[in-house]
């Protein structure tokens, strides 16, 4: 009866170990399955974090020029409100260096602004 136990314990054991590395061999494939697909995910993302650092890229510099432009429409504002108060100015009387130093205007411009809006143009408007 020992080696009929004997055989039957082997018997068992194989079993054991051939089921168990099944098991494992299908844990296996699962896992490599799941890092595979991982790694299929990581590239999408790693692709776009490309694509979105380009259109940061491409909003930060359409910003800059807005910003420019801006400024260039800021300045232009500045100069036509200096010119408006220049105006409202020359037309109370106000004198020419007084023109020039409020009013940020050269010579030449407070000279002008003064022959068409001055005081004693009045009648000509």
């Amino acid at each position: 009866m020992t080696p009929y136990l004997f055989i039957m314990g082997f018997i068992l054991a194989i079993v054991i170990v051939t089921i168990t590395g099944y098991r494992l061999l299908k844990l296996n494939q699962t896992q490599a399955a799941k890092i595979a697909d991982l790694q299929s995910q990581l590239s999408a993302l790693c692709a776009g974090a490309v694509g979105a650092d380009n259109r940061i890229i491409k909003f930060e510099q359409m910003l800059n020029q807005l910003k420019e432009h801006q400024n260039t429409i800021d300045l232009g504002m500045s100069s036509q409100h200096s010119y408006d108060h220049a105006i409202r100015l020359a037309r109370k009387g106000v004198g020419m260096d007084q023109l020039i130093d409020n009013c940020n205007l050269s010579d030449e411009e407070a000279h002008l602004i003064n022959r068409l809006h001055g005081s004693q143009n009045q009648e000509l408007h």
